[in-house]
């Protein structure tokens, strides 16, 4: 992995949300001291985090210029890092897009995770055996608990569940593990089929999700492991089960629109 790539990842990780009045706590504020096409990263890994970005949208220049008062050198530079993170697409009459998997792309990622996930949940279990803090993954559960009843995935819902994967990887006390990790592809992918998540494929997630944490609380590294695999499979044939208009280029607007509805996107 770049040295590009392990300072977007750590950025997608510690990204802060903002106070209730709106103003950027302490945490948030990206620092004067980054470079500047670092400033534009942030700002834009921020705003995938938050759902201001969606896979699809344009992401223009001068919009981002006149936000961070920069001008539009760092802003391209941004672009072409992130692009070659798989974050942003650039297209040479078009512009720089949020970047959406193809379902290749998408079941290639899955594949990988299978191992990825597998592991960190085996390494969880693992600490929790010898005294870990294991009690953070059913903390973590908890907080998950509250879209049994949903009809619909929301931005809340991909943010908790990026909170259970971070809590099953800071237990597991690998920090490569949560390098290699290629977290905003994660993020971006959940984003991308949201519009298409069911109240059952809710459910069936939160029942993976129980067996997982049950397993990593009981300290059966075997069980984990094989808990989480499940799980990504599982993933892999909704996935496959989607629409084909799942996977094209949407309409950005109509798309972020999706993901705080719930009603599926328009597409070009």
């Amino acid at each position: 992995m770049t040295d590009t790539a392990t300072g977007i990842e750590a950025r997608a990780r510690s990204t802060r949300t903002e106070t209730p009045s709106g103003r950027k706590s302490r945490d948030t504020a990206i620092s004067d001291s980054v470079s500047s096409p670092d400033r534009v990263v942030d700002a834009i890994v921020q705003g995938i985090r938050l759902g201001r970005y969606v896979p699809g949208q344009k992401l223009i220049e001068a919009d981002l210029s006149d936000e961070l008062n920069l001008n539009r050198t760092p802003v391209r530079e941004a672009f072409k890092r992130l692009a070659v993170e798989g974050i942003v697409t650039l297209t040479r009459h078009r512009g720089a897009y949020i970047r959406a998997l193809t379902r290749a792309e998408a079941d290639e990622t899955l594949v990988v995770l299978e191992v990825l996930t597998g592991l960190m949940a085996r390494l969880a279990a693992e600490a929790a055996s010898r005294g870990g803090h294991g009690e953070r993954i059913r903390q973590a559960y908890e907080r998950l608990k509250i879209y049994k009843d949903r009809q619909r995935a929301d931005i809340d819902n991909i943010d908790k569940r990026r909170h259970f994967y971070d809590t099953l990887a800071e237990l597991g006390g690998n920090p490569q593990l949560a390098r290699i990790l290629p977290t905003m592809q994660i993020h971006l992918l959940r984003l991308q089929v949201q519009p298409y998540t069911t109240a059952a494929g809710l459910s069936e997630q939160l029942r993976d999700y129980a067996e997982i944490t049950e397993a990593v609380l009981a300290g059966n590294a075997r069980r984990a492991e094989r808990a989480m695999r499940k799980h990504i499979r599982r993933a892999r044939a909704r996935y496959l089960r989607l629409p084909d208009e799942a996977f094209r280029m949407p309409d950005g607007e109509g798309w972020r629109e999706s993901v705080v509805s719930g009603r599926r996107p328009g597409f070009r």
